[in-house]
């Protein structure tokens, strides 16, 4: 029966102040829909934020709405920013490099799903969801201050600005990493961060001109 998939009055979550309620949803249906996919069901959601079905519409118009702020939640800089700070600092400039590469690659990947999502569940003659293109906007901003950040660490090293290389560093590794590049050909974060380091060509000694 329905009332079988419920959690119990025991089960339940203690009462959250609405914000606090709202991000324990998302964090608990972000995994759930990165491996379900838009099948994912809002009783399912329930279940696994620990709640009442009900509850997920008292909190959310719709399902649309739910993925709309998983996609926010991923958006969010200030894990990325955090992560970057945490490379550590004695490792070589290649290495902590790649490390970033593979952090903006993992959020990459989410963002794809989770927007592929949104697409398939929010009809399209609605157009973005409000304020998306903002959020965005702001979202890849700190995003570069935080890799500017990190540069900075190897100024010295660095032809152009540190802020300057970080909008070339995001902006290869988005390239690079595009939806629209078949998985089996998309660069590793060790062949782009080469590539972004020394360029295409080859050095004299491996055989170039």
């Amino acid at each position: 029966m329905y009332t079988a998939l419920v959690p119990s009055r025991h089960e339940r979550a203690e009462p959250l102040p609405p914000d606090d309620r709202r991000r324990a949803i998302i964090e608990a249906v972000i995994p759930l829909l990165l491996e379900r996919g838009s099948a994912v069901t809002t009783r399912e959601m329930a279940e696994a934020a620990g709640i009442a079905e009900g509850t997920i519409f008292r909190v959310f118009p719709d399902k649309p709405s739910v993925i709309h702020e998983a996609v926010k939640a991923t958006m969010d800089p200030e894990p990325i920013r955090r992560a970057l700070a945490a490379i550590p600092t004695t490792l070589p400039m290649d290495t902590q490099l790649r490390e970033a590469a593979r952090i903006l690659m993992d959020r990459g990947e989410r963002l794809t799903a989770l927007f592929g999502m949104l697409r398939a569940v929010r009809p399209p003659s609605l157009g973005p969801p409000a304020g998306a293109r903002q959020y965005v906007i702001d979202a890849n901003a700190a995003t570069r201050a935080a890799l500017a950040v990190l540069l900075q660490r190897h100024e010295n090293r660095l032809r152009i600005p540190p802020e300057r290389a970080a909008v070339a560093f995001q902006g290869f590794v988005l390239a690079g990493s595009h939806s629209l590049i078949a998985p089996e050909e998309k660069a590793t974060p060790e062949e782009m961060v080469d590539v972004l380091l020394n360029g295409i060509l080859a050095s004299d000694r491996e055989g170039g001109a």
